[in-house]
């Protein structure tokens, strides 16, 4: 069996142990920074609005991608701008991971007759299999107002054309395993890149005073990908190439703007 939990914290785990306290530090500074900047009635008029968000969810993989792996979860941030005629314009980055590995025989080669892959150490190695991707696009699209007394929140519909790239990622937490390390581990991860064209549809929101703004929705990407690797060690073949990579989910995100305070008015 390949997968099981280590009872020793690595430095690698310790760490990761310390990411989730950056990142609320990094989300209270945000929030904060974003209750200050945001003051006026965005029910006044369309606004121009600059903004970033970050944003989470869980999907599933089709097509080409399917075969490889399944379901999992993505993370990331995006950087746009909003007119206001409610064109919608920018830049997202989207981190894939924790994709369930549907693909049958990877490592097949170094497993034994038991179906164990054996550490450096002469024990049965702590791995665990999984998928990453990553996926950059410039995206173009339009919101669409829902109501009249707010011109900043409704329906919004956005396309994005950029970079995907998606491989196995192997997860060891105990002795080395010198058949997974450079220059041998690019021989099993099935590193993949392509082009993608990516759609959302979802709900836009932007609170009347400005402190409570999120959004919420569907995204799918459909990629033509190639194999990056000239071979797999484990079966001794090229993947077929090109592939149609396709993937979907649902996205949730918490938006921080950065639109001007209202000019402050004196009556005599």
């Amino acid at each position: 069996m390949l997968r099981m939990k280590s009872c020793r914290a690595t430095p690698r785990e310790v760490g990761a142990a310390r990411m989730p306290a950056l990142f609320s530090l990094l989300v209270c500074f945000l929030v904060l920074q974003n209750a200050s900047a945001q003051s006026r009635s965005v029910r006044d008029s369309a606004l121009f609005s600059p903004h970033f968000h970050l944003h989470g969810g869980i999907g599933s993989s089709a097509g080409d991608l399917g075969d490889r792996f399944g379901q999992g979860g993505h993370v990331g941030v995006g950087i746009h701008v909003k007119f206001p005629s409610g064109f919608y314009t920018g830049l997202q980055a989207d981190f894939g991971f924790g994709m369930k590995l549907r693909e049958q025989g990877v490592l097949s080669n170094l497993l034994n007759p038991a179906g164990q892959l054996i550490d450096n150490e002469g024990q049965v190695a702590l791995l665990s299999l999984s998928g990453r991707s990553g996926l950059v696009t410039l995206d173009a699209g339009r919101l669409f107002p829902l109501r009249r007394t707010n011109a900043n929140s409704g329906v919004l519909i956005n396309f994005g054309l950029g970079s995907v790239h998606h491989r196995v990622h192997f997860e060891n937490t105990e002795n080395p395993i010198t058949q997974l390390d450079e220059p041998y581990l690019s021989g099993y991860d099935r590193l993949t890149w392509g082009v993608a064209f990516k759609q959302f549809i979802g709900y836009w929101h932007m609170s009347d005073n400005g402190l409570v703004n999120w959004f919420a929705g569907v995204q799918l990407w459909e990629a033509k990908t190639w194999p990056q690797r000239p071979v797999n060690f484990d079966s001794q073949m090229t993947d077929e190439a090109p592939r149609l990579d396709l993937y979907g989910g649902i996205q949730v995100g918490w938006v921080f703007h950065f639109y001007k305070r209202t000019a402050v008015e004196h009556w005599n």
